[in-house]
Order: C-alpha cells, then sequence, then structure tokens
C-alpha cells in the first residue's frame, strides 16, 4: 500500500453533524468511509469486511466505544487495525481505559480539526507501516516456501557421466529411493548403471549432440525397471557439455520419478474420454425426436468408447421376471420384430439386476447361464452387465460383451457405470415428459373446469345481487311508501308489521353484501405491495365513523405505525370489520373504548384491535372466525355473522393470519401481514461517491 493509495476507515458516530463533519475530513484525505450511527451494525459492517482504520466515539447506542474496540482489537481473522477514538471525556482513568481497550489514539471533544488531522496523518502512516510488513512477511515466506521447495527437490537423483571413457562419475543418495539401486552400487559396477540409466538416457550421444547444438532441451519420460524387477515411470533431463571442438563430453542429469503424475495423466486422459462419450449421449438424447431413434445413436457411441462391439441395453420387466433387449448393437434380434426376451435366471444381467451391482466374467461355450439362442454363434469371451439404477431400484443393465478375454480395467468398469446411469436418466427423462404431458392434459382440463366453476360463481353473485336485491328493496319501499301513505290512519298491528318489513329488508340486504365481499374474496385476483399501515387506518376512521359516534365509542391508535406488504382495500376492510364489532358487542352500561397498535415482529407485523366489550367465550376462540358465527347470540344486536370469516379470509388471501386473545375485560383480535422488505447493508466500494448526507 503506497501513501497515494486511498484506506477504507470505518467512521462510528451517533452524533449527525460530527458523523458528517468526521465524513468530510476523511473523505477529503482520499479515503473511502463506512459511517455507522451505533455499535452493533459498526461490529457487523467490521465483521463482513474489516476496515484497516477505525474513527470512533466513546460513548454509542448499545455497545458502546469500548466494547467496539474490545471487538474490533480481537476482530475476525487476526486483523489488527489502527483505532483513533473520539470521546469527550478527558478524565486520565477514561483515557486509560480506551487505551487498554485496544485504540491506538485519542482526540478529545471538542474537535481541533488541526489536532484531528495530525492525528489522523500519524494513524495512516501506522496502517501504512503494518501493511508493509505484512507484505515483507508475505515475501519471506515464500522465499521461504521456496527454499523449502529447493529442499524437497534434492529427493530427485542428480548424476554426471563421462562420456569419453563411458563412465559414472557420480549420483545422488536418491537413486535408492527413485531407482531402488544404492549409489554405491551404481558407481561400483558399470553392468547396473548402464542397466539402470544409460539404455534408457545415452543411447544415442550423437542425436543427443544434434539436439543440443540446435537449441533444444532434452527432458524426457520413458519406463525404467530396477534390478528388483520394479518398474516405473521416470522424467530425465540431460545438460550436455562439450569441448572445444564441439564433441559430446560430460552429461549431467537429472532422475525424477513421475509414476504418479503418469498415472494421474492416463486416469486424466480415460476421464476426458469418458466426459466426451457422456457429452455425446446427452446431446444425442437432447436432439433426437423419440426415444427409439435416440438409443441407437447412443449404443454406437457407447460401442464406441468402450471399444465393445456387442452392446444392449435391457429392461427389465419384474411381473414376467425377464430381460427385454429394447435396443442392442451386434446382436441378432428375432425375424418377427418383437423385442428379445430371456428369462432373468439365464442371464448375467439378471445377477446385476438382482445385485444391483456389476457383474463380470469371461464366459465359455459350456457356461449355462447363457443358454439363449441368441447368444450360441456370437462367440463372446467376455461378459459384462452393469445395473441401471432409478431412485435405489433396478430398472434394467447396460450390457457390453467382447469376442475377446479382457482383462480387468477399473476405468472400463467406472466408464460404463457412468454409461449405465446416464441412460437410467435419459430414460426416467423420457418416462417423466410423458407423463409431464398427461399432466399438462389434466391440468388444463382442471383449469377449464375452475373456470366455469368461476364464471358460475360470479353468475351466482350477480344473481344474488341482482335477482335478490330488487325484490328485497322493492319490498322495503312499498313498506315504507305503505306507512308514510296511511300515516296516522295505520291501525299499530300494521305499523309494526310494516317496520318488521323494513328491518328483515334491511337485515337481508347486510347479510347478501357480506356474502358477497365473502365470495370476492375468495376468486378476486389481488397484488400485494408496501402500504403505510397509517393511510390504511385513516380510511378505516372515515368508514367507521359514524357508527362509532352511533355507539359513543372511543379510538385510539398508537402513533407507530409501519409499511407493510399488503392490499389496502381488503386491509381496510379487515380493520373496519373488526373496528365495527368492537362498537357493537359492548355491554349496555359501558362506554366502548378501542385501541389500534402495532407490534413489529422479525418478518411479520401484528396489528391489534383491542376492545372492552363482551370478551369471547372461553373455548370459542377459533369458531367465531367461521361463516355465520356470532359473538353473542342475543337478537338485539345487529349482524350477520360473516364479519370474522371476512376477517380471516382476506388475511388468507394476503398470506397472513388472524386470531383473538382473551382479556380479563373485553377481547384483543389481531392479524399478522407481512413486513416491508428492506435492502440490507452493502459492503466496501459499492456506495463511493456517496456522502454519510446523501446517504
Amino acid at each position: 500500500m503506497s501513501n497515494g493509495d486511498p484506506l477504507r476507515v470505518l467512521l462510528v458516530e451517533d452524533n449527525p453533524g460530527e458523523r458528517w463533519l468526521f465524513s468530510e475530513i476523511l473523505r477529503s484525505r482520499g479515503h473511502v468511509v463506512a459511517a455507522c450511527e451505533d455499535g452493533a451494525t459498526a461490529w457487523d459492517v467490521f465483521r463482513e469486511d474489516p476496515a484497516p482504520l477505525v474513527v470512533l466515539d466513546l460513548v454509542l447506542p448499545g455497545i458502546d466505544g469500548l466494547e467496539l474496540a474490545r471487538r474490533i482489537r480481537n476482530g475476525p481473522d487476526g486483523d489488527q487495525p489502527v483505532i483513533l477514538v473520539v470521546t469527550g471525556k478527558n478524565k486520565p482513568d477514561v483515557l486509560e481505559a480506551v487505551l487498554e481497550a485496544g485504540a491506538n489514539d485519542y482526540v478529545a471533544k471538542p474537535v481541533d480539526i488541526a489536532l484531528l488531522n495530525i492525528r489522523l496523518a500519524v494513524a495512516e502512516r501506522e496502517v501504512r507501516m503494518q501493511a508493509e510488513r505484512k507484505a515483507t512477511q508475505a515475501k519471506l515466506l515464500a522465499t521461504t516456501n521456496e527454499l523449502s521447495t529447493l529442499f524437497q527437490s534434492l529427493g530427485e537423483v542428480f548424476f554426471s557421466v563421462d562420456i569419453p571413457e563411458d563412465r559414472l562419475i557420480q549420483v545422488s543418495p536418491a537413486s535408492q529411493v527413485v531407482l531402488g539401486v544404492k549409489p554405491e552400487k551404481l558407481l561400483a559396477d558399470p553392468d547396473v548403471w548402464h542397466e539402470v540409466l544409460y539404455p534408457a538416457t545415452l543411447t544415442d550421444a550423437d542425436a543427443i549432440l544434434a539436439r543440443v547444438r540446435s537449441g533444444e532441451s532434452f527432458t524426457h519420460s520413458y519406463k525404467a525397471r530396477t534390478p528388483k524387477g520394479e518398474s516405473r515411470w521416470v522424467e530425465a533431463t540431460l545438460k550436455p557439455h562439450l569441448g572445444d571442438d564441439g564433441s559430446l563430453l560430460r552429461i549431467d542429469g537429472v532422475i525424477s520419478d513421475v509414476t504418479e503424475r503418469h498415472q494421474a495423466q492416463k486416469e486424466l486422459a480415460a476421464q476426458n474420454e469418458e466426459l466426451t462419450a457422456l457429452n455425446r449421449i446427452s446431446e444425442l438424447s437432447l436432439a433426437a425426436e423419440s426415444l427409439v431413434e435416440a438409443l441407437d445413436d447412443i449404443l454406437e457411441e457407447v460401442s464406441r468408447a468402450t471399444r465393445c462391439p456387442i452392446v444392449a441395453i435391457e429392461r427389465y420387466e419384474e411381473e414376467r421376471d425377464c430381460m427385454v433387449f429394447i435396443a442392442s448393437r451386434g446382436i441378432p434380434l428375432p425375424e418377427d420384430g418383437e423385442p428379445l426376451v430371456i428369462p432373468v435366471d439365464k442371464t448375467l444381467s439378471g445377477d446385476a439386476v438382482r445385485k444391483r451391482q456389476p457383474v463380470l466374467e469371461r464366459v465359455s461355450r459350456s457356461n449355462t447361464r447363457h443358454t439363449a439362442d441368441v447368444f450360441d454363434d456370437l462367440g463372446v469371451q467376455t461378459y459384462m452387465s452393469f445395473p441401471m439404477m432409478i431412485g435405489g431400484d433396478a430398472v434394467g443393465a447396460l450390457t457390453l460383451a467382447h469376442p475377446e478375454v479382457l482383462e480387468p480395467d477399473p476405468w472400463l468398469t467406472r466408464l460404463a457405470t457412468s454409461l449405465s446411469q446416464t441412460i437410467a436418466g435419459l430414460m426416467e427423462r423420457v418416462g417423466a415428459a410423458e407423463a409431464l404431458r398427461e399432466s399438462e392434459a389434466e391440468f388444463r382440463m382442471l383449469a377449464g373446469q375452475l373456470q366455469r366453476a368461476n364464471d358460475e360463481l360470479e353468475a351466482f353473485a350477480y344473481t344474488i345481487s341482482h335477482d335478490l336485491r330488487t325484490p328485497l328493496r322493492t319490498m322495503t319501499g312499498f313498506a315504507h311508501a305503505l306507512l308514510e301513505t296511511m300515516g296516522e290512519a295505520a291501525s299499530e298491528d300494521a305499523r309494526n308489521f310494516a317496520e318488521r318489513i323494513i328491518v328483515s329488508g334491511g337485515w337481508a340486504e347486510n347479510l347478501i353484501s357480506d356474502l358477497l365481499d365473502y365470495s370476492r374474496l375468495s376468486f378476486e385476483a389481488l397484488e400485494l405491495g408496501p402500504i403505510e399501515l397509517k393511510e390504511v387506518v385513516d380510511a378505516v376512521r372515515e368508514h367507521v365513523g359514524p357508527a362509532l359516534n352511533e355507539a359513543g365509542a372511543r379510538l385510539t391508535v398508537d402513533d407507530r405505525l409501519p409499511t407493510v406488504m399488503a392490499q389496502k382495500t381488503i386491509l381496510a376492510q379487515v380493520l373496519s370489520n373488526l373496528v365495527t364489532n368492537a362498537a357493537k358487542f359492548v355491554p349496555e352500561d359501558r362506554t366502548p373504548e378501542i385501541a389500534i397498535r402495532c407490534e413489529e415482529r422479525e418478518e411479520r407485523v401484528r396489528i391489534w384491535v383491542e376492545d372492552n366489550g363482551i370478551g369471547v367465550p372461553e373455548g370459542q376462540e377459533s369458531r367465531i372466525f367461521g361463516v355465520f358465527e356470532r359473538l353473542d347470540q342475543t337478537s338485539d344486536r345487529p349482524g350477520t355473522g360473516i364479519g370474522l370469516a371476512i376477517v380471516r379470509r382476506g388475511m388468507e388471501r394476503m398470506g397472513g393470519e388472524a386470531g383473538v386473545e382473551r382479556r380479563a375485560v373485553g377481547s384483543a383480535f389481531w392479524v399478522d401481514v407481512p413486513r416491508e422488505v428492506r435492502r440490507s447493508w452493502r459492503p466496501w466500494g459499492r456506495r463511493r461517491g456517496r456522502s454519510d448526507a446523501e446517504a
């Protein structure tokens, strides 16, 4: 880190004015600033991306400056940032506590800007010195690792050969480990070192000299065999030394054991072949228009990858206990075009399915397990079968056969196992696609039925709204007209009957309205969005105001009303129903007292509507939310018994809940709605260029 590089600075100050001032001073010095107003937020920010320089106030809400300094000093990954404390407390014991907590320096409030810049310059210099020390330590570690690597490389064999005298001049002790021969034996016995080194490396001195003169390096690998008969792959690097006349005088060489690397390269080549085959099979399965078309091409690819001329895909039929050849290559099929079917106990693929593991056998014509006529003329000597597994069940087998006797090969076993699982997955995917098409057809049928049901429901709602409301309104209208026309001439019974008609008509009108509201909640589409709860409560006040005034009710609302995710009209209807009930179901000698308050939870906001009414009978807390269930069964209280059902249904449609708690006096109804999703703090560099005031 050079002197011109900006530093990332974590600023923690709860005073907005001072936070802005310190931010501007730090930015004027070319730094990137993350400003926090409390210790808890600052600790979360530091843990996510530790800053090398921290400027913090001593007095903070929540986690104070001393505790924050201690946590940062013992912070994640052993980071040791420079901490500068800004404090208005100048007592010696306070300043001593600041330094004991891990701070490097402090500045007293009110802050002298010139002094603050001096302290910042000292802190910046300390940060850069730490960075330089860390870089130096890294370089030292790298050098140490290089020396360690060089030391470990001494395990290679170093040797020198005098070409004119054909004599081994020197050889390192590693020859005993790499080549299995002690250096003393190599130096003492020319036949031994010739056997171990010379034939493999110095077979043609003229050819080596020609390559050296052409400027080529000379490194090659070969298979060496030790005197004990062990063979291993080694890599030799040769450096020729020429005389004045250009003749080859000496060769220095380094021999390394590369057996593991050679095996790894062989394994990598095998894996590449495996991936190529699997990728090719996947391409074939995706490009084919039918499973039959795909299987023919897949068998050809399997035969190429495994080098087996006979390949078959067999399906296991549990009911018939047999293997059915659904595709094959190199196997004659029945002339009538029917699939080849072999009983499970007549083929080794049956063993693979039953045991759920590969089966390998070098078979002969006398093997009684293969009595099917189809194998008589194939002359199979190597037979392999690999179960195709789907969900833990063997559904078939991939069969490979060869007319020659093949030695067991782990690579071939792994490749064939992967191929069998890939083919099983293909067959499962094709089956799933067919099932999906059937499900889609069934879904379209159900969707049509649902649409017709919705259409019928809408028609029913219209019938209720129009055909039932019209005669009701006519009936109540004639009752009003009768009272007005007859006036005082109407008898007491006639007036009583007319008034009962009007009241019953009004009740039926309200019942129809509530039924429509409830049914509409069941099928109307709705979208949730962020809404201000205060706006909803204001709408509720306006809507239920006349009913509250008539009942003489007092409504109090909590000032803390957050933003929630809901549908404004439905939430307003829910709260209106709860407030109306609270004003309605109150003893006659009691003034209704209603309160609306909020309680913020992790992912929800709970809205309470509390009252001092008649309460909810014990054990009826859930039942009252049903359709036509009432809080009070007495006939002198108006209501249709649908209001609370609308509350619960509306909350369910918005992904919320509704409930009630019994109280000593009255009830407390509640609804839960999702909170508004807020953006979380973003790490360093994403807000670069914005001041704390802009943020």
